[in-house]
């Protein structure tokens, strides 16, 4: 019996691609089973808080009007910030003055401008409600994205509403949206208890 020198190049050829496959096995199915020993539910960066959640992580809720914002650089370049004040109107839950500073990643630096995914947009003047949390001695950022920032609306008698209806009802029940801030501010305040 002679050896077909073609077929030991074909095998040779295919050695690295077995190796290859059986790397891409190991890399997509030993996380998984990894994941299924994990005790605690695996969640995205990107995935929902809900109210709830963000309530009993925020240190401070409040609603109030954008007054001024300035955007700068990082110490070493590569990264630009916006510091928002707000005109505190009301505190929801947490401890505020009448004017409070927080941090969003980008802005605009004279020509550059950068706009980061998933992080709400803010511009003066503009009336909101904010989730921020922070810690001592650092400026609070805005808590859950922008599902963080929840926008309002003055009406011709200067009272504030949500822009946007809130669910009070857990299960979705539409009949249980409200536009009403103290509606907001009492799931805030109920769900900030449980700290």
């Amino acid at each position: 019996m002679t050896a077909n020198p073609s077929a030991w190049r074909r095998r040779s050829e295919a050695a690295p691609l077995l190796g290859t496959a059986a790397a891409l096995v190991a890399v997509f199915l030993v996380p998984g089973d990894l994941a299924a020993q994990h005790r605690e539910p695996i969640q995205s960066p990107f995935a929902p808080l809900g109210i709830q959640r963000m309530s009993e992580l925020a240190t401070q809720v409040v609603a109030g009007t954008i007054e001024k914002m300035e955007s700068t650089w990082n110490h070493d370049h590569s990264r630009i910030y916006t510091r928002v004040t707000m005109r505190v109107e009301r505190v929801l839950s947490g401890q505020a003055g009448r004017r409070i500073v927080f941090r969003i990643p980008g802005g605009t630096v004279g020509d550059t401008t950068v706009m980061v995914s998933e992080m709400p947009h803010f511009r003066e003047g503009e009336e909101t409600v904010v989730f921020l949390r922070g810690s001592r001695g650092r400026l609070p950022s805005v808590l859950g994205g922008v599902e963080g920032k929840m926008p309002l609306a003055r009406a011709d008698d200067g009272s504030l509403s949500l822009l946007f209806p809130i669910q009070l009802a857990s299960d979705g029940d539409a009949s249980a949206a409200t536009h009403e801030l103290d509606d907001l501010e009492s799931l805030v305040r109920g769900h900030a208890l449980r700290r």
